[in-house]
């Protein structure tokens, strides 16, 4: 059975042997240094800090609001989708509001508070093709969808598209560039006010970490590599 926990960082342990996780035995049912931990009764679809609590969407449509001893503050649901391309679960992204920004795989954003009312229909995306990801960064949003398109969003205008050669390993957005770096299939991309860059590669990008001034990437084969704009 699937679990939900919190672990101190600080006191990792061993965990049980795979052999009593498959028994059931009940010292293997909950993880090792665990502060608390709850069984899952449905499958989770998404997970996010929010304002020093947790939101976990679990399917087909619910959403929990659960504060640090893993205790149900408030819960609600899922929003419907405004288009038939479907309503699974794309994204969630805490707003300094207090609510919670959805987006969902037609494309549509969705505002959500587990003290207010019903979910706020914001718009959808300007694409009839199905969201894969969403990116959020200080100068709007790029989305991703499932044909390999990059919709570079400003609030509800587009401010650049792109076509990436396949499905992108993360995206994050960088102040140094003004712009989105893509780990890309097979290619490096970046997206900024300037244009945009791609550098094929031999490997497959699967994550990229910034840190102040400087971004490393590692591929499919596990190598490191500095980010060249």
């Amino acid at each position: 059975m699937a679990r939900f926990a919190a672990l101190d960082m600080n006191g990792l342990v061993d965990g049980p042997s795979r052999a009593s996780v498959r028994r059931g035995e009940v010292a293997a049912l909950h993880p090792s240094g665990h502060l608390w931990s709850h069984a899952l009764e449905a499958e989770p679809l998404a997970l996010i800090e929010h304002h020093g609590n947790v939101v976990l969407a679990l399917h087909p449509n619910a959403l929990y609001l659960i504060d640090e001893e893993g205790r149900e503050l408030a819960r609600t649901t899922l929003p419907e989708p405004q288009d038939s391309l479907g309503a699974g679960l794309v994204h969630l992204q805490s707003e300094d509001d207090g609510t919670v920004h959805i987006t969902l795989r037609d494309g549509s954003s969705h505002k959500v508070s587990f003290d207010g009312p019903v979910a706020v229909a914001l718009g959808r995306a300007p694409t009839d093709q199905p969201i894969r990801d969403v990116a959020y960064g200080p100068q709007g949003r790029l989305l991703l969808t499932e044909s390999h398109d990059a919709l570079w969003l400003d609030g509800d205008a587009v401010r650049m598209t792109a076509r990436l050669s396949g499905p992108p390993g993360q995206v994050v957005w960088s102040s140094e560039h003004e712009g989105w770096l893509i780990a890309g299939w097979r290619e490096r991309v970046l997206l900024s006010s300037s244009g945009f860059k791609r550098t094929e590669q031999n490997n497959v990008d699967v994550a990229v970490y910034s840190k102040d001034s400087k971004v490393m990437i590692v591929d499919n084969d596990g190598t490191w590599s500095a980010f060249e704009a």
